[in-house]
């Protein structure tokens, strides 16, 4: 699977797209692809940090008026990807569709909502996010995928984070290049506050650079720090956040880090009012409007209250579970998902993945299996001319069964579970529809898929909802007029 991913950074925009594509692109490299970026060469451009990180770059030049002209002499004129990932607020439908001559698909990952978009699955990470607010403004076919339970995190920032006792230690960012001056206004506040531990993170671009190290280099526990490659670490040991309403919101909820937000842009307000009214963190507004002395008030009464800020960040744990990235990357790849027929050399596996607890609660029958009736199903199993049992496969291992019983002619019922670290990604999703497939090939008569589902088993049953399954009581049935020609 080849990936192409378009963003950029700068000195005016941030790092901010290009921080995100790269968590997806950690995650899909993991799943087997091959992820290249495209990128123009603005001021503070991140391109050696992407190519520093295995990925191939193509370099724009900065000035370009003709984009796609510009890529199409980059690109070699039959390369083709599998998917386009969009994720740049200039961009829209007329570019989006000129550049599908090089993707099969198109991803785009908006947060604004302002423009239509011509593109096969699009990704708002934002609490505002709906797939109706996005409907009117992508093709009907298009699959959205809304809210923090797809925010884009690297696999650190799902590390516990133990309450603090003492209030000491304040972490504050603006991100790589605060053109607010929220940094310097922070610190400022936090002089006149005594007895904590301050490290600051500003890029070497900040324009507040020289008066940030004059306020730090007087005092021995402050760190003003312009690149850390363990920010996860930091957070963990951290009583409070200082930042912005970006990216780093979905970080500092998933490790339940009480934060203090201040929008440094203003595609940023809504969504952090929406987080403030969830009890996730408290928010002071646009960077513009908040004083010194505002900053000082909310930091003392954040530092002195330790129950508002574990309720700060229980609510971020219940809003971010981390594994948005991961979501997003099955919903890309998910589709390509293999299978095979099981073999007898699967045992363990299928032992292991039936006899996990989550899969239990799940099933109707909950007993823990027993190892040498296993082997004997399993042998019976694969003796079984009307049984088709199935282990579906991703680029980084197993993801889950599916089995299929024939009980008529044109009747089969299905079920399924996936193995250990795979529930709640989509991998369900994927397997059905990959399985449906393979039993149109296997058998073809079949026109009637039914299933059984626990009445509390709430996931199966958005699981079969989702894939075209009506419901009576436990039962779900899909009929199929012509199975052939079904689309998944």
């Amino acid at each position: 699977m080849r990936v192409l991913i378009r963003a950029d950074a700068g000195a005016m925009i941030g790092i901010g797209h290009v921080a995100r594509c790269l968590t997806l692109a950690e995650q899909l490299a993991a799943l087997g692809a091959t992820v290249a970026f495209a990128c123009r060469e603005l001021p503070g451009h991140q391109i050696a940090r992407i190519r520093g990180e295995g990925h191939e770059v193509f370099a724009l030049p900065g000035d370009t008026e003709d984009e796609v002209a510009e890529l199409a002499a980059l690109l070699a004129p039959d390369r083709v990807f599998d998917w386009l990932i969009v994720d740049h607020y200039g961009l829209g439908a007329a570019w989006e569709r000129a550049a599908r001559r090089w993707a099969r698909q198109v991803m785009v990952i908006d947060d604004l909502a302002d423009r239509t978009h011509d593109c096969d699955l699009l990704l708002d990470q934002n609490a505002t996010a709906s797939a109706a607010i996005y409907r009117p403004l992508v093709p009907d076919a298009c699959r959205i995928l809304a809210g923090p339970r797809y925010a884009l995190l690297r696999p650190e920032f799902r590390q516990g984070r133990a309450p603090v006792d003492v209030a000491r230690r304040v972490l504050v960012s603006f991100g790589g290049f605060d053109q607010s001056g929220m940094t310097l206004k922070t610190l400022q506040a936090l002089t006149s506050i005594e007895g904590i531990e301050v490290q600051c993170i500003a890029g070497q671009s900040s324009p507040d650079l020289p008066a940030l190290h004059a306020l730090v280099v007087q005092r021995p526990d402050w760190q003003l720090l312009a690149f850390v490659d363990d920010l996860p670490r930091r957070m963990a040991a951290a009583t409070l956040f200082i930042g912005a309403g970006g990216g780093t919101t979905w970080e500092r909820a998933a490790m339940g880090l009480p934060s203090l937000c201040i929008s440094v842009a203003d595609n940023q307000s809504a969504n952090a009012e929406v987080l403030a009214r969830a009890g996730v963190h408290l928010y002071l507004g646009m960077a513009a409007q908040v004083s010194v002395e505002a900053l000082r008030q909310a930091i003392t009464l954040l530092l002195e209250n330790a129950p508002l800020r574990e309720h700060f960040a229980a609510r971020g744990r219940e809003w971010v579970d981390g594994l948005g990235a991961q979501r997003v990357a099955v919903a890309l790849l998910g589709p390509g998902l293999q299978l095979r027929q099981a073999r007898f050399e699967d045992a363990r596996l299928l032992f292991d993945g039936r006899n996990a607890e989550a899969v239990r609660r799940g099933s109707l029958q909950q007993a823990p299996l027993e190892w040498g009736a296993h082997c004997r199903w399993l042998r019976a199993t694969l003796d079984n001319d009307q049984r088709l049992l199935l282990i579906g496969e991703a680029g980084d291992g197993a993801v889950g069964m599916l089995r299929y019983d024939r009980l008529e002619p044109t009747r089969a019922r299905v079920s399924l579970y996936l193995f250990e670290g795979r529930l709640g990604l989509g991998w369900g999703r994927a397997l059905l529809a990959a399985g449906e497939r393979a039993l149109a090939e296997h058998w073809p008569q079949v026109r009637v898929i039914e299933a059984e589902v626990l009445a509390d088993n709430q996931a199966s049953i958005e699981l079969f909802r989702g894939a075209g399954y009506s419901r009576s009581e436990r039962h779900f049935e899909r009929l199929f007029k012509d199975f052939s020609h079904e689309q998944f």
